[in-house]
C-alpha cells in the first residue's frame, strides 16, 4: 500500500502544478480556461488524460506512473489551441516572454517538458530498454538549455536561431521515440512477441498523431495552413485509440480483462463525445453565414449530429468488437449455436458429440470432456480444465464436463463461466430428456416382439385349452357309452357263464377276462384324458415347426416371407414342459434378432437331443463384433440369462459381412 502511494505521487504533484500554472495565468489574465479552450480541444485532452491516468490508477507500475504524467502534460498542451502567428519572433528591443501572454507561455513551457518526457516514456515503456539514465537526464537538460535561451532572445535572429534548434530538437525526439518502438517491435525473441505486438500499435498510433504535429510548423513557415489546428486534434485521437486496442489485444498494461472492457469502453465514450462536439460546433460554423436567423445554427447543429450520432455509434461499437472482442463474439455465437443444436438433440451419443467434439471446437478451446455417472467425477488424465461444473437435472446428478482453456485467448470471464453455467444446466436436460427418449424407443422397438410373444403364448393357451375341453368331451362320452357297454358285456358273461354248460363255461371266462381288461384300459384311458392339464413333458419339434411356418406364412417388408427356416429336428422331441417353454422362447428371440438386426431372410435351426437339448440357430446376415457391447440389445442378454438359469450354456459366434451364429444347450434330466 505503501508502494502504491509512493507511485501515486509523481501523478498527483504533476496534476498539482499544471492546474496551478494553469489558475495562475487565469488570475494574470482575466480570462478563463474555458473561454481560451474550445470544446473539441477540451474533449480531446480529457480523452488523452483519461487513457493515461486510468492505466496508472487501476494497475500502479513505475513506467504507468511516466505514462500518466506525460498525459497529463500532453493533456494540458493541446487543451488551449496553440498557433505560431502568436509567438512576436520579429519584435526586436525585449526579451520574448515580455511579449508573449501567460497561456502562451504554459503551452511553450508544456512543450519544452514534453520533448525530453518522449524520451524518458519510449525507454521505458512499453519495457525497458538498455538506454542508460544518464542519456534521459540529459534529455531533460538539453530541453531547458535550448528553452531558456528561447524566452529570453531579444532580437529577431536570436529568435529564428533557437525556435529552429528546437524544431531540430522535437525531430530528434520523434525519431528516438519511433525508433525505440520500432526496435521493440522487430524483436524476434518468442519470448518478447507480446512486446512486440504491443509497440506496433503504440508506434503506428504515434505516428499518426506526431508526424502531423511535427509538419504543421513547416507548412506554417511555407504560409501554409494545412493542417489547421482542429484537424490536428482529430490525429492526436489516435493516441486514445491506439492505447485502447493494445489494452484489449494486447493486454497493454496487464489490466483485468473487465477493467480493459470497462476502460476501453469509457474511452469510445468519451470519443464519440469528441466527435459529437467537434461535428457540433463544425456545422454551425458553417451554417452561421449561411442562416439568417444565427440562433438556428446551434439548433440545426444540433438536430443533425443527434441523427448521425446513433448510427455512428452502433458502427463504431460493432467495429470495436470485431476488432478487439473477436473471442466474445465467437464465444456467444457459439453458445447460441450450442443452444439450438441441444433443443434438438434428443440421443446422448448426439450430445457427448456436440459438448466434446462441436463446442469446444467452435469456442477456440483445446478440448471438452462430458463425464455420465457412474463414471468417475473427476477430470481425464494429465489435462489442466480451465473450467469445469456438474451437471444436475433438477436435483438428480447426470454428469459432470471439463472444458480446456481457449488456445488462444484470454481465459473465461464471470460472464462467460455464468453463460457455460446455463448453457450446462441445459445439456443435463437434454440428457435426462435423451434418456427417457431412448427407454421409450427400445419399448417401441420391443413391443413387436412382445406383442408376438404374447399372441403365441395366448394362442397356445387356447389351443391347450381346446383340447382339454376336446379331451374332457371324449372321455364323458367313452365314459357313457363305451365304457358302460364294455361294463354290461362284463356282467353278461358272468351270468352266461354261471348257467352256462360246462363245456362252454372256459370260453366265458376267457370272455369276461377280456372284458375286465378291456374295461381297465378304457379307465387308464378316461383318467389320462381327464387329467391332460397335468402333463410334465411337452412334444418340442411340433412347437418348433409351428413357429417356423408362422414366421414363414407372414409377409416381409420386401414382399417375401418374413423368414424362411430350413429346420433339421427330429420327430417327437418329448422333453420336461418347463424346459421346452424356456427353450422356446430363447429359439423365438433369436429368431426375432435375424428378422430385425441380420438383414438377412433365411436362417437354418438344427435341434439335437441326447443327454442335453442343442439348438443351433445360423444365419448369413450382416454380423457384428461379439466383443462389443452393443446399447440397447438387451435380446441377447434376455436369452443368455434364461439358459444360465437352467443349468446351460451360451454362445454367440459372428463376423461382420460373414453372419451369426447362436448356439445353447439346456441339460436334461434323467429318465
Amino acid at each position: 500500500m505503501k508502494k502504491q502511494i509512493l507511485l501515486f505521487l509523481p501523478i498527483l504533484a504533476v496534476l498539482a502544478i499544471e492546474i496551478a500554472a494553469f489558475s495562475w495565468a487565469v488570475q494574470a489574465t482575466g480570462q478563463s480556461t474555458q473561454n481560451m479552450a474550445t470544446l473539441f480541444s477540451a474533449a480531446v485532452a480529457i480523452l488523452i488524460l483519461i487513457s493515461g491516468l486510468a492505466p496508472a490508477l487501476i494497475k500502479p507500475q513505475n513506467n504507468h506512473t511516466l505514462v500518466a504524467c506525460f498525459a497529463i502534460v500532453f493533456a494540458f498542451f493541446i487543451l488551449v489551441p496553440f498557433e505560431l502567428k502568436d509567438l512576436p519572433l520579429l519584435q526586436p528591443g525585449k526579451p520574448l516572454y515580455q511579449f508573449i501572454n501567460i497561456y502562451l507561455f504554459l503551452r511553450l513551457a508544456n512543450a519544452a517538458i514534453l520533448l525530453p518526457m518522449a524520451i524518458h516514456v519510449s525507454a521505458r515503456f512499453p519495457r525497458p530498454t538498455n538506454v542508460p539514465a544518464r542519456v534521459i537526464a540529459y534529455s531533460y537538460a538539453l530541453s531547458i538549455f535550448l528553452f531558456i535561451p528561447f524566452l529570453l532572445s531579444s532580437r529577431p535572429w536570436q529568435r529564428i536561431l533557437t525556435i529552429s534548434l528546437l524544431f531540430l530538437w522535437f525531430t530528434v525526439v520523434i525519431f528516438f521515440f519511433i525508433r525505440n518502438l520500432f526496435m521493440i517491435a522487430r524483436d524476434p525473441n518468442p519470448e518478447n512477441q507480446l512486446d512486440a505486438q504491443r509497440a506496433r500499435v503504440v508506434m503506428f498510433s504515434m505516428i499518426l498523431a506526431e508526424v502531423p504535429l511535427w509538419l504543421r510548423p513547416l507548412t506554417l513557415a511555407f504560409g501554409l495552413d494545412i493542417f489547421h489546428y482542429e484537424l490536428l486534434l482529430i490525429f492526436q485521437l489516435f493516441i486514445p485509440i491506439g492505447i485502447a486496442y493494445a489494452i484489449l489485444r494486447h493486454d497493454l498494461f496487464g489490466i483485468d480483462r473487465i477493467l480493459r472492457r470497462t476502460l476501453v469502453y469509457g474511452l469510445v465514450s468519451l470519443l464519440l463525445l469528441t466527435l459529437y462536439l467537434f461535428l457540433t460546433s463544425s456545422i454551425t460554423s458553417l451554417f452561421t453565414d449561411s442562416i439568417t436567423s444565427r440562433p438556428m445554427a446551434p439548433v440545426i447543429s444540433l438536430f443533425i449530429s443527434a441523427l448521425l450520432f446513433e448510427p455512428a455509434r452502433k458502427w463504431i461499437q460493432g467495429w470495436l468488437d470485431k476488432l478487439l472482442y473477436p473471442d466474445r463474439l465467437k464465444f456467444q455465437s457459439a453458445i447460441h449455436s450450442m443452444q439450438y443444436l441441444l433443443g434438438r438433440a434428443n440421443r446422448r451419443e448426439e450430445i457427448m458429440h456436440l459438448l466434446n467434439d462441436i463446442f469446444p471446437n467452435q469456442i477456440g478451446a483445446e478440448w471438452g470432456a462430458l463425464k455420465l455417472f457412474p463414471e468417475p467425477d473427476v477430470a481425464p488424465a494429465h489435462l489442466s480444465p480451465a473450467w469445469s461444473t456438474r451437471l444436475v437435472a433438477g436435483s438428480v446428478p447426470v454428469g459432470g464436463y471439463w472444458l480446456g482453456a481457449r488456445r488462444a485467448g484470454p481465459a473465461y470471464d464471470s460472464e462467460e463461466r455464468n453463460r457455460l453455467s446455463a448453457l450446462m444446466g441445459q445439456a443435463a436436460l437434454a440428457l435426462a430428456y435423451s434418456n427417457a427418449y431412448e427407454s421409450l424407443y427400445e419399448l417401441n422397438k420391443n413391443l413387436e416382439a412382445r406383442v408376438q410373444e404374447q399372441t403365441t403364448k395366448a394362442i397356445t393357451g387356447q389351443k391347450a385349452l381346446a383340447a382339454y375341453e376336446e379331451r374332457q368331451r371324449i372321455a364323458r362320452d367313452l365314459h357313457d357309452s363305451v365304457t358302460q357297454s364294455i361294463f354290461g358285456m362284463n356282467l353278461m358273461a358272468r351270468g352266461l357263464k354261471a348257467a352256462a354248460p360246462d363245456s362252454f363255461k372256459g370260453q366265458l371266462a376267457e370272455l369276461e377276462t377280456m372284458a375286465g381288461n378291456i374295461l381297465k384300459e378304457m379307465r387308464l384311458l378316461l383318467d389320462q384324458l381327464r387329467n391332460a392339464e397335468g402333463e410334465v413333458n411337452a412334444d418340442l419339434s411340433g412347437s418348433i415347426r409351428g413357429l417356423c411356418d408362422a414366421l414363414s406364412r407372414q409377409s416381409g417388408p420386401e414382399g417375401g416371407p418374413l423368414l424362411s427356416t430350413g429346420l433339421e429336428i427330429p420327430a417327437g422331441v418329448i422333453i420336461p414342459k418347463p424346459i421346452a417353454e424356456e427353450a422356446l422362447w430363447v429359439l423365438r428371440e433369436a429368431l426375432q434378432n435375424v428378422i430385425k438386426h441380420s438383414g438377412s431372410r433365411t436362417a437354418k435351426v438344427e435341434v439335437k437331443k441326447d443327454s442335453a437339448l442343442r439348438v443351433t440357430v445360423r444365419d448369413d446376415g450382416f454380423g457384428f463384433e461379439p466383443g462389443v457391447t452393443l446399447s440397447g440389445h438387451y435380446g441377447l442378454r434376455g436369452m443368455r440369462e434364461r439358459v444360465l438359469a437352467l443349468g446351460g450354456e451360451f454362445k454367440i459366434e459372428s463376423e461382420i459381412g460373414i453372419g451369426t451364429s447362436i448356439f445353447f444347450v439346456l441339460p436334461l434330466p434323467r429318465s
